[in-house]
């Protein structure tokens, strides 16, 4: 009999379709913060994020099924890399939230809100820097896979002009005007006048956003940075923002995270930080996304099927289908 762990919030509903896909198995469901790590060792499946350090002992363990898109933390741990369990992630599930942060965070950037709700904190009425537009902008997202993709597609709604970076090239989206890989970026950042970055983290993603990259940027360029902390230099871009060489950057994630307090990106007035909230999966969107690929994938493990969302191990990217 299975013992499935689900660490996620469900309503009546919700589990009740979920434990339909596996009638004969045992569920137990616990708070995603406070969950014991007894419950952890006695699982072999478990649906939602557990603390890394309690999967080390849990030796029953035959899936895990992430409720985060990102899976970095969890790759390295040796009950994947030695096959004893299957790793799936939430890619597809955040595509439509985070990309509307990323709008709104161009949006913010070209009119100056910032700056104006920096006003007001002072009571200062005074006229900004005029604002630029989207339309007729050129935009480089670094990143297409789910996120990504739908960023592009909203940015050229907005007639903005869109190129885009991915690991391989493939087939290029009609809402795109090129794709390429990673290596071109320095060839391609003297063009944008947005960048959104949407890198998983992995060896190659470090640092990609270097002291040279911003030096290679257009002068008052935006950045946006919903990935990974891993792939932006903070103290770089803290010194492009200061310098005056960037227009601006807003940014959702760090390396580490929470950002130090003494960071000199808290006192940069042209940076926005929000603290890693783009893609909470308490939104309704994305939990009902997330619920419904954990009932899918249950399902998929009981018939012994494929599992959707398969994470590559090496490359820490949703395995492609």
């Amino acid at each position: 009999m299975h013992h499935i762990l689900v660490v996620l919030p469900m309503d009546e509903k919700q589990q009740a379709l979920l434990e339909s896909k596996a009638p004969d198995a045992a569920f137990v469901y616990r708070d995603q913060k406070t969950v014991p790590e007894e419950d952890v060792k006695n699982a072999d499946i478990i649906l939602g994020n557990v603390p890394e350090a309690y999967l080390k002992n849990a030796s029953k363990l035959r899936w895990l099924q992430l409720d985060s898109a990102g899976s970095d933390k969890y790759a390295s741990l040796p009950v994947f890399r030695e096959e004893r369990a299957r790793l799936t992630n939430a890619s597809g599930c955040y595509g439509v939230l985070i990309s509307e942060y990323m709008v709104g965070a161009a949006l913010l950037l070209s009119v100056g809100f910032h700056r104006y709700r920096d006003q007001q904190c002072a009571h200062l009425w005074q006229d900004g820097d005029q604002a630029k537009t989207i339309s007729g902008s050129r935009t480089l997202v670094v990143g297409l896979g789910d996120i990504g993709s739908h960023f592009a597609q909203s940015m050229h709604a907005l007639g903005s002009t869109v190129t885009a970076i991915r690991r391989t090239l493939g087939d290029k989206p009609s809402f795109v005007k090129s794709v390429h890989t990673l290596q071109d970026l320095p060839a391609l950042l003297p063009e944008a006048d947005i960048v959104g970055v949407c890198l998983p983290q992995s060896p190659e993603t470090m640092n990609v956003f270097d002291a040279a990259a911003f030096a290679a940027m257009k002068p008052g360029a935006f950045l946006i940075n919903v990935g990974r902390g891993s792939a932006v230099d903070a103290d770089a871009l803290a010194e492009a923002l200061r310098s005056g060489h960037l227009g601006g950057a807003v940014l959702d994630v760090f390396q580490p995270e929470p950002l130090p307090v003494d960071h000199p990106l808290w006192d940069q007035p042209k940076a926005m930080i929000t603290p890693h909230i783009a893609g909470l999966d308490e939104q309704p969107d994305a939990h009902g996304k997330i619920i419904a690929l954990c009932t899918r994938n249950l399902e998929h493990f009981m018939k012994e099927e494929a599992l959707e969302s398969l994470v590559d191990l090496e490359t820490g990217y949703r395995k492609k289908q």
